[in-house]
């Protein structure tokens, strides 16, 4: 039965202009027991009204499922995304609260569902690598839309864009995020673009090797993996190869106390 559902499912989400029309289906049957018991907890869940006016959690998952149909011809990963879209928002089943003036808030929804999602995709599939990417696209679906409003410097979003397990699928997320709700928000997408853009720039650059450690001097394996990590910082900062080295070399000398030579 589960691997029935798991093979109809992905073809709704594959093949279909609007995998609401599944889901819904699924709701009216009263088939969402057992196989979506996930799913089937967002119907009714209230979500905070200054940002959601279309309803409850399970209406705008629908709604985000359907934006992203829209976007996953583009996807590196297409069933990633389309399965990012069905379990973003799980988390708020357990981190959903109310305060005294009714405002409703989820504060933390996108780590509180990591559970949820990882129970939800080891039920249908053992593709680890597939339940690391939703996992991996539910816990930051949130931050590009953050950043993006606050004009975030290009470090940070290269990081952010760095712990992503695919950063052009996790901005097509969150653009879907924003554009399946009411009101929209559809003033980001230009923004992740263009900083995305530098990313794939900056990343296919030049970069610091461990034998270019070795080639100024390191001698010391055991810390390399220290130096190299800070050198990542550098490069994500969008310093060329040859400052990366210079600055990591210093800082291997100084903080790491590591007798190594001065880059000429």
């Amino acid at each position: 039965m589960t691997d029935k559902i798991y093979a109809e499912m992905l073809s709704a989400l594959m093949n279909s202009d609007a995998p609401s029309g599944f889901f819904e289906g699924l709701r009216r049957e009263d088939k969402l027991d057992g196989q979506f018991d996930e799913l089937k907890a967002l119907i009714g869940l209230p979500q905070n009204q200054k940002y959601h006016h279309e309803g409850d959690v399970w209406t705008h998952t629908m709604m985000v499922l359907d934006e992203a149909a829209k976007r996953r011809n583009i996807a590196k990963n297409p069933i990633g995304l389309m399965l990012s879209a069905l379990c973003h928002d799980y988390g708020k089943v357990v981190s959903t609260t109310v305060d005294e003036d009714g405002t409703v808030h989820s504060y933390g929804h996108e780590i509180d569902g990591i559970p949820l999602v990882r129970g939800f995709m080891e039920h249908f599939t053992e593709d680890d690598e597939l339940i690391s990417y939703v996992m991996n696209m539910t816990e930051l679906h949130m931050e590009p839309n953050i950043m993006a409003h606050a004009r975030s410097r290009m470090k940070k979003t290269n990081k952010l864009f760095d712990s992503s397990a695919e950063p052009f699928d996790l901005i097509q997320l969150a653009v879907c995020d924003g554009l399946g709700k009411i009101p929209k928000c559809d003033d980001t997408e230009e923004f992740l673009m263009e900083r995305y853009d530098k990313f794939v720039s900056i990343m296919s650059r030049p970069y610091v090797t461990e034998n270019d450690l070795i080639s100024a001097g390191s001698c010391d394996p055991g810390k390399n993996a220290e130096i190299l990590s800070y050198a990542h910082k550098l490069r994500l900062a969008g310093l060329d190869k040859d400052d990366q080295l210079r600055q990591s070399v210093a800082y291997a000398r100084s903080v790491l106390k590591i007798k190594i030579q001065a880059v000429q």
